[in-house]
């Protein structure tokens, strides 16, 4: 049942603890030796997230700095498209603004959909209410509509659309999605000429397919994944999977499952490479150690400031593994001073966050990054 929450004053104060960094070297996956990082965390995500009302949050205690500007945020979002990611996102914003230690208002707003009246009509109610900041965690099915809105006076920032993928050129908006483009060409720096690859029928899946069509033009064996299923013997057990590139384009559960039946069947790919999607420490408790040999994901979440990423996960929010998370923090981050203080690498550059991916490897202790 929707309900308001009307002027809920709130009060966080916590003292951040400055995870290290460590160095180590491994083998990985042509035997040559390579430094890489250390990034732990032993806590598992989980990204079903409820539907979150309207509300208005409002922070303007006494011990907030007073050298310090506040700021206006609305947030906008459709609840029966991208539901589940809202609440982490706002738990994002409000980590980001108790650590900055600022007066400030958040209001969201629910179109419900991504109709273009609704949208519109939302954008309408942000400006009467005096609104200029915005995130807004819209799809890229509204890339082609985003010239016909009426966004006078708005600076709308975007963490689920790349620039890519629209023609707008109206300076109101920056686009934070992640490239999987940029990171599906830096895997292929590992791929040889069997190129082989799985992908599962779903939007991102398909989309992922595409661009990696795109990308090689010689693909030896494409492979579609039933979301039901949970068993792929008729497709791991082929003999054209030894010494292969074999490429990844499927969720976390299904992945872990072909790593799993490939060492069953006693299948060697040469390598196996994934995007974002599998940047997740649930493929380390889904998976055996030998499962994951020779393992590459791709990454874009980039280090931030020791005691901000503390801050956020004390509101549930996690930026260092949820890419939408990270996306929305570069947002407040931007729209509060651009980034002034420096607590993200991650820049924006012509209405675009400039995202460097890296790669991965697992091991049972967490991700090392290759470098």
């Amino acid at each position: 049942m929707k309900h308001l929450l009307s002027l809920l004053l709130i009060s966080f104060v916590f003292i951040g603890c400055a995870v290290k960094e460590n160095e180590v070297s491994i083998k990985i996956p042509s035997n040559e030796k390579l430094v890489v990082h250390k990034n732990v965390d032993e806590n598992s995500i989980n990204e079903t997230i409820e539907v979150i009302d309207e509300f208005n949050i409002v922070e303007q205690d006494t011990f907030i700095s007073g050298l310090k500007p506040s700021i206006k945020i609305a947030f906008v979002y459709p609840s029966k498209i991208i539901g589940k990611y809202a609440n982490s996102s706002v738990n994002t914003i409000l980590g980001y603004l108790a650590f900055q230690r600022v007066a400030y208002e958040i209001k969201v707003f629910d179109t419900q959909d991504e109709n273009i009246e609704n949208i519109q009509k939302t954008f309408d109610d942000i400006k009467d209410q005096d609104f200029t900041k915005v995130i807004a965690l819209f799809t890229p099915n509204i890339s082609e509509n985003l010239n016909d809105f009426d966004v006078d006076d708005l600076n709308i920032y975007l963490p689920l659309i790349n620039k890519s993928e629209t023609n707008s050129f109206s300076s109101n908006y920056v686009f934070g999605s992640i490239s999987y483009d940029k990171q599906i060409q830096k895997l292929l720096d590992y791929s040889n000429t069997k190129n082989i690859m799985f992908y599962q029928e779903s939007f991102i899946g398909h989309k992922l397919k595409n661009l990696y069509e795109l990308i090689i033009p010689n693909i030896t064996m494409t492979r579609a994944i039933k979301s039901e299923r949970n068993y792929f013997k008729n497709i791991i057990d082929d003999q054209r999977l030894m010494n292969s590139t074999l490429f990844l384009n499927t969720n976390i559960v299904q992945t872990s499952i072909i790593l799993s039946q490939l060492t069953v069947y006693e299948i060697v790919p040469k390598v196996t490479l994934s995007t974002q999607l599998n940047y997740n420490p649930l493929l380390i408790s889904l998976t055996q150690e030998n499962d994951r040999n020779n393992f590459v994901v791709a990454n874009s979440i980039d280090k931030v400031d020791d005691k901000l990423e503390d801050k956020i996960s004390t509101y549930n929010a996690d930026i260092v593994y949820n890419w939408v998370d990270y996306s929305t923090l570069v947002g407040v981050n931007y729209l509060y001073n651009e980034n002034a203080d420096n607590l993200i690498q991650t820049k924006i550059i012509d209405n675009e966050v400039i995202y460097e991916p890296k790669l991965f490897i697992s091991t049972d202790f967490g991700f090392l990054e290759i470098k």
